[in-house]
């Protein structure tokens, strides 16, 4: 994810309600996923 993509997924968490803490989770599962993807 660059950047930009965290910033925007970030604002539209936060004004669905989400705490820093379950955006945190969030952000490292998607890294972790992708991170995976690409090694296949």
């Amino acid at each position: 994810m660059t950047g930009e993509e965290v910033i925007n997924l970030l604002q539209k968490l936060e004004a669905e309600g989400r705490t820093a803490e379950k955006i945190t989770e969030i952000i490292k599962y998607v890294e972790t996923a992708e991170t995976k993807t690409e090694t296949k």
